[in-house]
């Protein structure tokens, strides 16, 4: 099979599957990964995928997660409140990572008067965080997703390993009895190794994300120790919520 049959054969694979990585390449095409890895940037010059984490996605599937600023105006007030309990919980002294969450966006308004240190991808929060005198900013390094406003890579992942969190904030696509849904195939793969260096991990949802299914199923429930969210969760979320032992704590509106 030469490389325009392989390509074809790729896109063939994506209208079906939607995503594939470089593994996934090799082994179906039994090839190297230089070469998996040329086919990807061929595809990708040619403006027929969009790169993702250790592979690539069809566009249309890539843009099925509002884009961000869209995403931003969804529940506004709700969030902001969610973004307000979150920096409550930071306290002087912490070590803390903000996720590229639009609602965990919220918190960085709140910390003007502590003295933590913030690490983050996320380029919002970082423009937050630059109105403090007394935060101490770390951001990863990477590349730059202008959509959603954030870096990532294999360099922001491998930096992880570098911290113990205190307080890990993250947010959320959707919320099942499953678990935790995320848009982005990458998405996963980054908070579970974010959540190894966590002593606390604190997921912030709107009632939006409840019984929400995406993508891909990011994280068990058992990986989270705190939920902030709006509204009482459904009882079929709170059921399997509380058997995992994770405290919940809902923002009152009044």
């Amino acid at each position: 099979m030469n490389q325009e049959e392989r390509l074809i054969s790729i896109l063939n694979y994506l209208e079906l599957h939607k995503t594939i990585n470089i593994k996934q390449i090799c082994e179906k095409f039994n090839v190297s990964r230089d070469t998996a890895r040329r086919d990807i940037v061929n595809l990708t010059n040619q403006n027929l995928v969009t790169r993702t984490y250790g592979g690539i996605a069809i566009p249309s599937f890539h843009k099925q997660i509002e884009d961000y600023q869209e995403r931003l105006q969804i529940e506004p007030f709700s969030k902001n409140l969610l973004g307000q309990a979150a920096a409550n919980m930071i306290n002087d002294s912490d070590l803390v990572y903000l996720d590229i969450s639009t609602t965990v966006n919220f918190i960085p308004q709140y910390l003007e008067s502590k003295e933590v240190t913030v690490v983050t991808n996320s380029i919002d929060c970082v423009y937050e965080l630059v109105q403090s005198d007394k935060a101490t900013i770390h951001i990863l390094g990477g590349i730059v997703n202008k959509s959603s406003r954030h870096v990532s890579g294999y360099s922001a992942i491998e930096k992880l390993s570098d911290f113990n969190f205190n307080k890990v904030f993250i947010g959320t696509a959707g919320i099942t009895e499953d678990g935790i849904y995320y848009g982005f195939e990458e998405d996963i793969y980054f908070k579970r190794e974010l959540i190894k260096n966590a002593n606390h991990v604190i997921l912030l949802a709107d009632y939006t994300k409840f019984n929400k299914h995406h993508k891909y199923k990011g994280l068990p429930y058992n990986s989270i120790h705190t939920i902030i969210t709006d509204k009482t969760l459904p009882d079929n979320l709170n059921k399997v919520i509380s058997k995992n032992g994770i405290e919940i704590k809902v923002v009152n509106k009044e």
